[in-house]
């Protein structure tokens, strides 16, 4: 009979950041160089990008909103936005989204950005804790709220668009979710990773449901 040997893991220290050090500030953003430990306890030092004068009364940095229009003998749609974006020259495939304001609530301002956006007034069903979506990179952290839109509703009939002055200009597009899997086969462009988060887990819950 064999007898078993077990292998001995590795302990490895614990990483923590020792210091952050400002490369070059702008308006919106800042280059920082943050010396940390790695797991054998050697320093090492990471480029990580930081958003400029983090507002007080905050729970993150921005929202972004997952609106569903519901409309009487119509599919549901979700409400997305495309808009160019500079840093990948391209235009790119969005939910609505943005900035949190000083002291506003996540629900609050997926409101706000979704009417300024698309026009759109909804209501919130849920929102997520705040999510770090490119931690390798930054430390910038965003909800994904979800909301309902009254498609029946004279508000929301013909929606405006109420965007600041020199504000990105974007195209309202209300998308079936079906047809929103074709895009990803069609479409050439640049999808926000909340999409493709949204997309593929319809998805799933619809294999898991055949």
């Amino acid at each position: 009979m064999a007898t078993e040997t077990s292998a001995e893991v590795p302990k490895t220290a614990r990483q923590f950041v020792l210091k952050e050090e400002v490369i070059v500030e702008r308006k919106w953003l800042k280059l920082e160089e943050t010396t940390y430990t790695d797991p054998n306890g050697k320093t090492r030092t990471w480029e990580t990008v930081k958003r400029a004068g983090r507002k007080k009364g905050v729970s993150a940095d921005g929202v972004a909103v997952i609106a569903v229009l519901q409309r009487t003998l119509h599919y549901d749609c979700v409400v997305l936005v495309k808009q160019f974006r500079p840093p990948i020259n391209g235009y790119c495939l969005e939910f609505p989204a943005g900035l949190i304001e000083e002291n506003e609530t996540a629900e609050s301002a997926a409101l706000r950005e979704l009417e300024e956006e698309t026009g759109y007034k909804g209501e919130v069903v849920e929102c997520t804790p705040a999510l770090c979506l490119d931690p390798g990179l930054s430390n910038s952290t965003t909800h994904i709220v979800s909301v309902t839109i009254n498609g029946d509703e004279a508000e929301n009939t013909r929606p405006k668009q109420k965007l600041d002055d020199g504000g990105m200009l974007h195209t309202v597009l209300p998308v079936t979710f079906k047809n929103m899997w074709k895009l990803f086969h069609f479409q050439r462009m640049t999808y926000c990773k909340e999409l493709m988060f949204c997309v593929l887990k319809k998805k799933a819950a619809e294999d898991m449901a055949i």
